[in-house]
């Protein structure tokens, strides 16, 4: 079977969805076994060979390519990302992501060149080795500008998210569709229209092989959607929001947007011509802001944790020179271990607390409406001793004069008595 058809056919996809169809027409060729013509390869696959400028003094130098033996020192490598992202190269143009990824070390690897320039034009491909092929873009210790030519969409955008500058060609560029999807063509019915039957045996223990399949072909979605694609779509999701920390949510929803509300977005930076692009690949450095954003971030985390592991062995000085044996990582296990204990314990405590805490509330809360009730009783008994004191006119109840004049004859007979 042709390579190109059998990627096709078997791979899961970060695609923009208007570019399955349209690849259709050549699925149907390749189907009926139709050649196509060997030139037009041949000038796809010139399109997509990484090379390698240099300037001298803003002058630019004839292109070499990119594992040259007598690069000038400060030269920028191109290395295209066009067409349908696949594995493997395509025979028909496209450098599969496995040497996209070879170029990028290769160029971060050679002394003489100092920076990378991605030349995009893809709306996306296959899952298969994107995740890697994005890693060596976001680890990689030189500068990385990309440059958008129309699209970078869905795994084209995963992999230059890492990149410390991604610029667009023009305002209506498209970019984003940062979401994960698989298009299933069963073509059972065209083998069998062709008179081909299809016999499926399996072995009596192997009662979940192909399952997703035959959940495929009975219109079963949910759990091919739980086991498959959720779990791709997280890491794209973990991976671009890394490298671009500012990302909005609604970004990742699996939209497309034109670059000028992409750069609002924080999808990508600005907006400039291709020579400008590479003057951009050609005067960054690692001082530039959006590469302390991107890598420095990461080497930001690294430090405050190696430096916790310095403080911990005591490590005094040169710090950079120190290694960690394997007993030195057991002790720093067992630390931890203990720590997760401690925390544990003092959860334990938490929680026991709070439910103590809530019961007094509970308690407390009941005293309240008690003697709230109580207060209302006693109001409402003085209320009617009052009523009744008033209506009854006790002969025992004096004016203030009497009690006055009672206090006067008492005192007068006292004084008498004496």
């Amino acid at each position: 079977m042709n390579p190109f058809l059998l990627d096709i056919l078997t791979s899961n996809w970060l695609l923009h969805a208007e570019n399955p169809d349209a690849y259709g027409a050549m699925l149907v060729s390749l189907l009926r076994g139709d050649r196509i013509i060997g030139e037009d390869f041949s000038k796809a696959r010139e399109s997509n060979r990484p090379f390698v400028l240099s300037f001298d003094g803003g002058v630019q130098s004839a292109s070499q390519p990119l594992n040259a033996a007598n690069l000038s020192k400060g030269s920028v490598a191109i290395i295209p990302i066009r067409g349908i992202i696949m594995k493997d190269d395509v025979e028909c143009g496209p450098r599969g992501s496995v040497s996209i990824t070879k170029d990028i070390k290769s160029a971060d690897a050679n002394p003489n060149i100092k920076s990378i320039l991605l030349v995009v034009s893809s709306p996306g491909g296959t899952t298969s080795y994107t995740d890697i092929l994005s890693d060596a873009v976001t680890n990689c210790s030189k500068p990385v500008v990309a440059y958008v030519e129309g699209m970078a969409a869905s795994a084209a955008y995963w992999i230059i998210s890492g990149a410390d500058k991604i610029i667009c060609s023009s305002d209506l560029d498209i970019v984003g569709s940062i979401g994960t999807m698989l298009e299933y063509m069963d073509m059972k019915p065209y083998f069998e229209k062709a008179g081909v039957v299809i016999h499926e045996v399996y072995a009596t223990l192997s009662t979940e092989k192909n399952q997703h399949l035959a959940d495929l072909r009975a219109g079963n979605y949910d759990q091919l959607r739980h086991d498959l694609l959720d779990r791709i779509n997280a890491k794209f999701h973990a991976s671009v929001t890394a490298n671009r920390p500012s990302l909005a949510a609604s970004t990742l929803s699996g939209k497309t947007y034109f670059a000028s509300d992409a750069i609002a977005l924080g999808l990508v930076d600005e907006i400039g011509s291709y020579e400008y692009a590479l003057q951009q690949a050609d005067s960054i450095t690692a001082t530039n802001s959006n590469l302390q954003i991107n890598h420095n971030m990461k080497s930001i985390k690294m430090l405050a944790v190696w430096t916790a592991i310095a403080s911990f062995f005591n490590f005094t000085e040169n710090i950079e020179s120190k290694e960690l044996t394997e007993e030195m990582v057991g002790q720093v296990n067992d630390k931890l271990a203990d720590q997760n204990t401690i925390i544990a314990t003092h959860d334990a405590a938490m929680a026991t607390l709070t439910k103590k805490f809530e019961a007094l509330t509970a308690d407390h809360t009941a005293l309240q409406s008690v003697h709230a009730e109580t207060v209302r009783q006693h109001e409402a008994l003085k209320a009617e001793d009052a009523g009744a004191e008033t209506r009854r006119g006790k002969a025992a109840d004096k004016s203030a004069d009497a009690i006055a004049s009672d206090q006067f004859l008492h005192n007068r007979i006292a004084d008498e008595n004496i």
